[in-house]
């Protein structure tokens, strides 16, 4: 009879599939912070009213909150891999139409649909990552999920530091 504490041995690719899987987290750290760099441009570009500004901003959590609700709904009919991997597409063409908008309307919808996927995501990742994890590291992964939304949140605002050289963010500099 083998041990208790005898930890088993995976395959390099469970390591690397948890991993990335983790990552979604960093995405979503990422979208939840670099709109704070990015409403001095759209001031400048759009010339937006603070309504607008405020959906702009809010819509990404307004459509996390609902694809998190109806995410269980979708892993159960569909399975959780394939649920992470619709999220991710939706999430990629969300983020390409963001950067390519025509005005502050349309940035509040793609960044609702985005806030959708991430709100999938997020729901579904850690599950995912409990599921798929060998036991002695599962907590240890869940937890790398978590800690990568605070590490995408950082390096949002890193790059918001870096990307804002204009007159309007003398404040932080």
């Amino acid at each position: 009879m083998a041990s208790i504490n005898k930890k088993e041995h995976y395959k390099p690719a469970v390591y690397v599939i948890c991993i990335v899987a983790a990552l979604a987290g960093l995405l979503f750290g990422l979208d939840l912070g670099v709109i704070a760099g990015v409403l001095p441009f759209l001031k400048a570009d759009f010339n937006p009213s603070n309504l607008q500004l405020e959906w702009i901003v809010s819509a990404v959590l307004a459509g996390a909150a609902i694809g998190a609700a109806v995410a269980g709904i979708f892993t159960r009919k569909y399975g959780r891999r394939n649920i992470l991997l619709v999220s991710v597409f939706i999430f990629a063409i969300s983020s390409f139409l963001c950067s390519i908008t025509a005005g502050p309307a349309d940035l509040i919808i793609y960044r609702f649909i985005l806030g959708f996927s991430i709100g999938i995501a997020s729901f579904t990742a850690p599950i995912y990552l409990s599921e798929v994890a060998p036991c002695h590291i599962r907590g240890k992964l869940v937890a790398v999920y978590q800690l990568m939304i605070t590490i995408g949140i950082f390096v949002a605002f890193l790059s918001d530091k870096a990307l804002s050289g204009g007159s309007h963010c003398r404040a932080f500099a």
